[in-house]
């Protein structure tokens, strides 16, 4: 779709909460180019960058400056709504042949399926001698509390890939009309998808990864204190796990004026520990 830009100002009001927030600007569907040194110094500058705020104020001369974010900004934005996301669409594949034991018809074997899951942005709250993972902390790979009963969490455990899309959609009563008389659109917002595999921590889990993880994770989803791994009288078995992230696509809004396309994810695991916040 190719439509106008400012729509965005408002609905990233709260991608300032972990650290500072750069907005999403615009440009057609294009093939990313390399990130330049310009890129990784230099932020978009018609918006308030304050750090200990929620929302965003953009510049007076935003309603004139169409001109797209760097890919580095965009990054930025993508890497913002994943810390500030508490679900998540996951896209898992179902095994062929379906196992014998299975009570998913056989018809669906090879089929994909989407799941809501609960998702908590923990990367950055693991202590920094964690030994759990490979990756340096803040790279970005969401945490899940997984169920083993869980379709998604089957099917990964069965072999299966996943594919992890978020959104600020529903915030979209939050937003400006793109220009006077213009209604609100979820169209206009941004969504990202990550593409990778499910990882589950070691076990058992060191103390001190375990107890980031809980507090991480029920700041966001409370409920989930009902079935944390080992929890006596849990309804279900759990265990922890990450989406170790391998590709991703950013939609800034609509096309022409937002950065739409794979984000470079050498470059991505550079840049997410900039900045403050806990990056």
């Amino acid at each position: 779709m190719m439509m106008a830009r400012p729509l965005i100002t408002t609905f990233f009001s709260a991608l300032v909460l972990l650290t500072h927030l750069l907005h999403v600007g615009a440009s057609p569907l294009a093939e990313q180019a390399p990130l330049t040194e310009t890129d990784t110094t230099t932020f978009d500058t018609h918006y308030n960058l304050d750090t200990d705020t929620d929302t965003l104020t953009p510049s007076s001369d935003l309603t004139t400056n169409l001109a797209p974010p760097s890919w580095f900004t965009s990054t930025l934005l993508a890497r913002r709504l994943l810390a500030l996301s508490r679900t998540g669409t996951a896209s898992t594949i179902f095994p062929s042949p379906i196992p014998p034991n299975s009570h998913t018809p056989p018809s669906l074997a090879g089929h994909s399926t989407t799941q809501t899951e609960y998702l908590a942005d923990c990367d950055p709250h693991l202590p920094a001698n964690d030994t759990s993972s490979e990756s340096p902390r803040g790279l970005g790979n969401p945490t899940f509390l997984a169920l083993h009963v869980a379709t998604t969490f089957r099917n990964t455990a069965a072999g299966s890939n996943i594919s992890l899309s978020l959104d600020w959609w529903d915030h979209v009563n939050d937003t400006s009309p793109l220009w006077p008389g213009f209604p609100l659109s979820e169209a206009g917002l941004p969504r990202v998808t990550l593409f990778g595999y499910v990882e589950p921590f070691e076990t058992p889990v060191p103390e001190a990864v375990e107890s980031a993880l809980r507090k991480c994770f029920l700041e966001k989803h409370p409920d989930a204190e009902a079935w944390l791994p080992g929890k006596e009288g849990a309804p279900h078995s759990s265990y922890w796990a990450r989406l170790r992230v391998e590709q991703v696509y950013w939609i800034g809004g609509f096309g022409g004026l937002q950065r739409i396309g794979w984000l470079n994810v050498s470059e991505r695991s550079k840049l997410l520990c900039i900045g403050g916040g806990g990056m």
